[in-house]
């Protein structure tokens, strides 16, 4: 018995190529100059995203890239060079990172989580998963948004807030 999945023809989304979300995902994705494979594996996640959630999968493409995005960065502060003190610490220094900057922060960390997650499973499935978990506000890119957020607050003390573009 053959599944419906294959039995349909195959919807590309050819048609958001133009958004610069989706070509920031596409440069990321891209290794070596292959942008026809980054815009297969793109395409074959966001039908994947289709097929389980028909209709919904840009929805779910967008709001997972944007509760992924980040807006306070923590910078480490390097130690200081003792001289009779001996307890010296790490001082975290928390600074805005601009919308566009923690929106490229996001997807990166969106990929780097799917690369890491599977080895048997293909980038694609492992992709679709996390911006599926991500659009919930779950899955390990929005606790590490959520833990920076925490420690930047924790910080907050040494703020000398500079915007990084």
């Amino acid at each position: 018995m053959v599944s419906s999945y294959n039995q349909k023809k195959p919807l590309k989304f050819l048609g958001i190529k133009s958004d610069p979300l989706v070509k920031k995902m596409i440069n990321l994705l891209m290794r070596n100059g292959k942008r026809s494979k980054a815009e297969n594996i793109l395409n074959k996640a966001l039908q994947s995203l289709d097929h389980d959630y028909p209709g919904r999968a840009l929805h779910i493409f967008y709001l997972g890239i944007l509760s992924g995005r980040q807006d306070i960065g923590v910078r480490l502060k390097p130690k200081p060079k003792t001289r009779r003190n001996k307890q010296s610490f790490n001082i975290y220094l928390p600074r805005v990172i601009s919308p566009i900057c923690g929106l490229n922060l996001g997807i990166r960390s969106l990929l780097k989580v799917s690369r890491e997650r599977s080895i048997t499973s293909p980038l694609w499935k492992n992709l679709s998963k996390e911006l599926l978990k991500a659009s919930q506000n779950r899955g390990e890119v929005v606790d590490k948004r959520y833990s920076l957020n925490k420690l930047a607050v924790s910080n907050k003390r040494r703020i000398h807030f500079g915007v990084r573009y």
